[in-house]
């Protein structure tokens, strides 16, 4: 029996030293890996190319009409549109980096309008009227002219619905929430200058 715990014992003290051979003698342990984030670069937000802020639904009714001399065609059309509030961000820029506040003033140009249109899914040709003499013409190119030019002003009025000022702030509100939390994902505070 004391054979036996002997034996047991010698294995145990082989088995320990063995242990810590194979650990000291052994392969070197990979040292511990560090990284250091630099902090925003320029090149992470030109990669997105455009920031779309804003979109913005435009519905109303528009009147048109083609008069001539002895009558004259009218068509109501109920238009429905949107259009998108875009900033360039290829052309953002760096203005001041100060990486001990983790801090930066990003330049940017004012948004811009992107692919103002007229919905003609949802758009409608409400009425189309005619007046005079045009009553007794025997073609519909009065009315076919008039819708034409009833889309046309539609799409108009769409375009023009993006020109106002109060759209753009919001936008660039929007952009510069959005930007702020991009970059405070990684501990930095960024401000925003527009270009005039």
């Amino acid at each position: 029996m004391l054979k036996l715990g002997v034996l047991v014992l010698l294995i145990v003290v082989f088995g320990v030293t063995g242990f810590l051979l194979g650990r000291l003698l052994g392969p070197p342990r990979e040292p511990a890996r560090t990284s250091v984030h630099t902090g925003p670069t320029i090149e992470q937000l030109q990669m997105l190319s455009a920031l779309v802020t804003l979109k913005v639904d435009v519905a109303d009714v528009m009147e048109t009409s083609i008069r001539g001399y002895v009558g004259g065609v009218r068509a109501m059309l109920v238009v429905k549109g949107d259009f998108l509030l875009s900033v360039d961000l290829s052309a953002a820029k760096f203005q001041e980096l100060d990486p001990a506040g983790k801090s930066a003033v990003l330049v940017l140009p004012q948004p811009r309008v992107l692919s103002p249109r007229l919905d003609h899914n949802r758009s409608r040709v409400f009425a189309v009227t005619t007046e005079g003499l045009w009553l007794i013409v025997p073609s519909n190119r009065g009315e076919t002219a008039v819708v034409n030019r009833a889309l046309a002003d539609g799409q108009q009025f769409v375009m023009a619905a993006a020109a106002e000022p109060s759209l753009a702030e919001k936008s660039r509100r929007h952009a510069e929430q959005v930007i702020g939390t991009f970059f405070g994902a990684t501990g930095w505070t960024v401000s925003i200058r527009w270009t005039a």
